[in-house]
């Protein structure tokens, strides 16, 4: 069932070719229509016409064998119809006494062009009575054939054919118009659809279109997508959020354990791809669970914030810190160049973390670190080596400090 999927989704169509299809054929119908409609009344303008010239021709030839009617002239007979004869579409004419006896006739030396065409216009001769004095004294016919009527014929069959054209052609311009104004818009409306859903473009709308149906659905779109967007933004920051507390440290808004070691294994790599150096600096604050039993924790966590502010301060650009620990921090000075001196730095701390801490209750308390340095790849070429270096190098600087104490 699956596998004819493909083929039915290949077998839709368009609704630009469903709507060319449907006027196709509502063009064809109408310019068939039309052309019925114009070749019914041509035939019947032109048998009209005809039935015209053979009636005045009929007439005409009534008042030329009158006389020979009178006297049963055949001779005279004959050259009463002589102006008939010479008259272009006349196929036959014949003359009758009172009685119907034929007196004469004549028929046209030149062959019908279109017998059928005759058989149309002219199925039966036209006859009028040859009267004197108010009484019929005979009877003249007058067969037509299709001698004249041929070029009217040809004229109006290339007149209704040119009719029919223009016809077909405005009509089909006019379709493929209508076409244009509304798939157009479709088209729109479903390009911003296809655009929300494959690339998430919640920023796109739907402009106005011009057609009051589908400016109506265009603004019921844009105001989804609205809704769309702004629970897009909300759970964007959520997930921001949520990415940052994952990653830092909620009281020093500091990078936490997990971050420090994807930055380090990172470091590492890049370091070994381009065989620099960098240092590891580990710092522990000194009797911090003193101060934190003596003045209480949020004394405590006073003096982890005043500690992350020092260890911030002398950061530079490519430098990056972390808390990985209650009072334990780690710095990794990247790149370790000829000026730059890990013990220089935990100087630097050293100084700035002696300075007086306000705490919360009023008090000061001047704090001070522990810290010990590791270089890649000199002390250690992975992180367990490294973290393993600095801890035993910050432990020798804390010792150090509590022989001096």
């Amino acid at each position: 069932m699956t596998g004819n999927a493909p083929e039915r989704i290949g077998a839709r169509t368009t609704l630009q070719k469903l709507l060319s299809r449907f006027h196709f054929g509502i063009t064809l119908f109408a310019v068939a229509l039309s052309g019925l409609t114009i070749l019914l009344a041509g035939v019947s303008a032109l048998r009209g016409y005809a039935d015209r010239n053979m009636e005045l021709a009929a007439q005409l030839g009534a008042y030329g064998v009158e006389p020979a009617l009178v006297f049963n002239d055949p001779q005279a007979a004959r050259e009463g119809l002589e102006p008939l004869t010479r008259i272009p579409g006349i196929a036959r004419l014949r003359v009758l006494n009172d009685v119907g006896q034929p007196l004469t006739q004549w028929t046209s030396p030149v062959a019908d062009p279109a017998p059928l065409l005759t058989r149309i216009f002219f199925p039966r001769p036209f006859a009028v009575a040859v009267k004197r004095n108010g009484s019929a004294i005979g009877t003249i016919e007058v067969w037509g054939d299709s001698s004249t009527l041929i070029d009217y014929v040809r004229i109006g069959l290339l007149a209704g054919l040119g009719c029919l054209l223009i016809t077909a052609f405005g009509t089909i311009f006019l379709a493929r118009r209508f076409e244009y104004e509304l798939v157009k818009p479709l088209n729109e409306i479903a390009t911003v659809a296809h655009d929300v859903r494959l690339h998430r473009r919640f920023d796109k709308r739907v402009q106005p279109l011009g057609i009051a149906e589908l400016d109506r659905l265009g603004g019921d779109i844009n105001a989804l997508l609205d809704e769309l967007q702004g629970w897009q933004g909300t759970m964007e920051s959520e997930r921001a959020m949520l990415a940052h507390r994952a990653s830092h440290d909620t009281l020093t808004a500091m990078p936490n354990r997990d971050s420090f070691d994807e930055q380090l294994a990172r470091r590492i790599a890049a370091a070994e791809t381009r065989g620099a150096r960098f240092a590891l600096l580990f710092i522990d604050a000194d009797n911090f669970k003193a101060a934190n039993d003596s003045f209480g924790h949020a004394a405590g966590d006073a003096v982890l914030v005043a500690l992350s502010g020092c260890i911030k301060d002398t950061l530079r650009k490519g430098d990056f810190a972390a808390r990985i620990g209650g009072d334990e921090f780690v710095v990794i000075v990247d790149p370790l160049d000829t000026e730059t001196v890990p013990d220089d730095l935990a100087k630097s701390i050293r100084a700035c973390v002696a300075q007086p801490v306000l705490l919360p209750g009023g008090e000061t308390y001047r704090a001070s670190v522990s810290v010990g340095a590791a270089v890649y790849p000199d002390d250690g070429s992975d992180a367990t080596a490294l973290l393993t270096a600095a801890d035993a190098a910050m432990y020798a600087d804390k010792l150090s400090n509590r022989s001096r104490v």
